[in-house]
């Protein structure tokens, strides 16, 4: 009887974890309904960028819990990420906040690691990285910085110059200067 139970409980824990994942396609489906309804505020984008954030970092440690996380929930966590986290940064790219390199270097970055997992690891499974783990948290740190605080507030005004610097097509900053460091003019009314 206290197998049974043992083993109960680990499928909950194993099924909440699944859940707390695929909850981050809901998520992703939220900020592209905010996004495209022009309301792009942080009282909406902030809640649903830290509930991204907190159920990836709940869902793995919830199936590490049980003892066996499995192969379709390492999937489902990996893909619901970079799902959420596209969905995210391109309507910010579309939007101005970031250029539109950062949600292509990100998925070009995602198809990599699934190719290498498989192809080059022979696993069935993603194949854990550190350089993918904190890519992962770097993109949710962007992510929840361009929503608690989107341009032109801070920090979200310096998050923009810094992803653009060296490049020209950069807007100029409040000093008249673009991010390559170039004097422009304003055509400011006397």
């Amino acid at each position: 009887m206290g197998h049974e139970m043992s083993a109960q409980r680990d499928v909950f824990w194993k099924l909440t974890a699944n859940l707390l994942s695929a909850s981050r396609f809901f998520l992703a489906a939220l900020w592209f309904a905010v996004y495209a309804s022009e309301n792009r505020r942080p009282a909406l984008l902030g809640p649903i960028a830290l509930a991204g954030a907190g159920s990836d970092f709940i869902d793995g440690r919830l199936a590490r819990q049980t003892g066996y996380p499995d192969g379709f929930g390492r999937w489902l966590d990996a893909i619901a990420d970079i799902v959420f986290v596209l969905t995210a940064l391109t309507c910010e790219a579309h939007a101005g906040s970031i250029p539109a390199y950062i949600p292509v270097l990100i998925a070009l970055s995602f198809a990599q690691y699934a190719l290498d997992s498989v192809l080059i690891h022979g696993s069935a499974t993603p194949v854990a990285s550190r350089f993918g783990h904190w890519g992962g948290i770097i993109n949710f740190v962007l992510l929840i910085t361009l929503a608690c605080t989107p341009p032109p507030r801070l920090p979200g005004l310096l998050v923009r110059p810094h992803l653009l610097s060296g490049f020209s097509i950069s807007p100029r900053s409040s000093s008249g200067r673009s991010a390559t460091g170039r004097h422009k003019p304003t055509n400011r009314p006397s």
